[in-house]
């Protein structure tokens, strides 16, 4: 038999609640881990990825991250967060960017 793995499933946060339908959906396929997408006072990113607390839930396991680089801001929060993965024994990261305003 064909066993797909699940995919960790993160996204940006204008693209959260298409994360949320595609884990509701196929939650055989998908496991959706929020990410909260903040600023600190003087203006940097604070940004929380999920699936790394309690414990690392992403190291070794194959991830699909859904952008938007709507603005210049959110692209540059983004790119932070795929070096994170990149950095963290992912097993493999999918980027899934639906709308690419420079490429139009």
């Amino acid at each position: 038999p064909n066993k797909r793995a699940i995919r960790q499933l993160l996204a940006a946060e204008a693209c959260e609640p298409m994360a949320r339908r595609m884990a509701a959906e196929h939650p055989d396929r998908f496991k959706f881990h929020p990410t909260t997408w903040g600023k600190f006072p003087d203006g940097t990113d604070k940004i929380i990825i999920g699936g790394y607390t309690p414990t690392n839930e992403l190291a070794g396991e194959h991830v699909v991250l859904l952008c938007s680089f709507h603005n210049n801001d959110v692209t540059w929060s983004q790119f932070q967060v795929m070096i994170v993965l990149l950095q963290s024994f992912i097993e493999s990261l999918t980027v899934v960017l639906p709308f690419y305003p420079v490429g139009t």
